[in-house]
């Protein structure tokens, strides 16, 4: 009996609690689940509008050449009896290079000049002989044939004098130039600047026409680059230009685009890519030599103190473009109108002011 009686106890006391800990947990409701919009909003990156210089470039890369290159050039064939000069010399105009052996040449010259005399003297004689036969010749006629004989030999002997003057002209023109190959042979330096061989210093023999070397100016530089069909609209001459030498990276150099091609270069096939030639001229450095690598960044836009955000953060949907914006109510979306966009800014003209915060979620 008593063991019922204790169970009996230990039953209602066990309702009691239960029905203790329902209403206490009614009139003492427990902490709401965590808002997730709020914890999203607590971990979203969020930036400032603020206003800046924007500015746009386009990167090329290309090599370093001289703007002003002065070939100079072999006026014969001869062997060189002197060179005054080494390569990677400074020169001024004027100075000389080489000396040509002009023998051959003054040889040649003297054989011409004794055939054109040779051609004015014999023109002499038969202008002689000519007056001669006219002047024996002034009785009329007495038949027709004989007066088309006569006519037939006075268009004959003007020909031929047309003919040998003719020739003469030639050998005159011919003992001319070769005069002037042979003031020539010694050479002198056409511009002041850097002369360098154009293949093997200092040859012993030359031939007419080839290049024996060059003068350029060291002091102006300029890079050849070539860019693609969507850039080449972008690129305009007057446009400045940041240039860094690929083998010494922290050597800046600054210059101009000085041309912007707009014809194509030849394509390697009928599929690649139309690619445009710009030239950048560069201002003078100690560092910079033709044959160099370079790469430059063209500046095709620049804006002054305009209110900016993160391209990052800028949306669009079929409606425009929009970005998230903070308010004191929440985060909203708000339409903006856009301007200049590069890969890192992108203006805004419309929708937001300067201090604005900006919510990527």
């Amino acid at each position: 009996m008593r063991k019922k009686k204790t169970w009996l106890y230990v039953a209602i006391a066990v309702v009691l609690f239960a029905v203790s800990s329902v209403l206490y947990l009614q009139s003492h409701p427990g902490a709401p689940a965590p808002n997730k919009s709020s914890a999203a909003g607590n971990s979203a990156i969020k930036f400032k509008a603020v206003k800046e210089n924007l500015a746009n470039t386009v990167e090329v890369k290309g090599k370093s050449s001289y703007i002003k290159e002065t070939i100079v050039y072999a006026p014969f064939s001869a062997d060189v009896t002197a060179w005054s000069v080494n390569d990677g010399a400074q020169v001024k105009q004027g100075d000389p290079l080489f000396v040509l052996d002009g023998k051959e040449l003054r040889d040649q010259i003297a054989a011409q000049s004794a055939n054109v005399r040779k051609l004015e003297l014999e023109a002499k004689l038969k202008a002689a002989e000519q007056a001669s036969q006219v002047k024996s010749g002034e009785t009329i006629a007495a038949s027709e044939s004989e007066a088309l004989q006569r006519f037939a030999q006075t268009a004959s002997r003007d020909v031929q004098s047309e003919l040998d003057r003719l020739n003469r002209s030639v050998a005159a023109t011919e003992l001319e130039a070769k005069r002037e190959k042979l003031a020539k042979a010694e050479a002198t330096a056409p511009e002041n600047g850097i002369f360098l061989f154009a293949g093997t210093p200092k040859p012993q023999k030359v031939k007419e026409g080839d290049a024996v070397g060059k003068i350029v100016d060291v002091s102006k530089l300029q890079m050849t680059a070539s860019v693609g069909e969507y850039d080449v609209f972008r690129i305009r001459p007057g446009m400045p230009v940041q240039v860094t030498i690929d083998a010494l990276k922290q050597t800046k150099l600054t210059g101009v685009v000085e041309k912007v091609s707009k014809f194509p270069k030849a394509a390697a096939n009928e599929t690649s890519a139309a690619q445009f030639e710009v030239v950048i001229s560069i201002d003078a450095h100690e560092s910079l030599i033709a044959g160099l690598g370079l790469t430059a960044s063209i500046e095709t836009d620049n804006k002054k103190d305009v209110l900016t955000v993160p391209t990052i953060a800028v949306q669009r949907d079929k409606e425009g473009y929009y970005v998230m914006l903070e308010t004191a109510q929440g985060v909203e979306k708000r339409p903006i109108r856009v301007g200049l966009e590069t890969a890192d800014k992108t203006e805004v003209l419309e929708g937001l002011q300067e201090g604005d915060t900006i919510v990527l979620q």
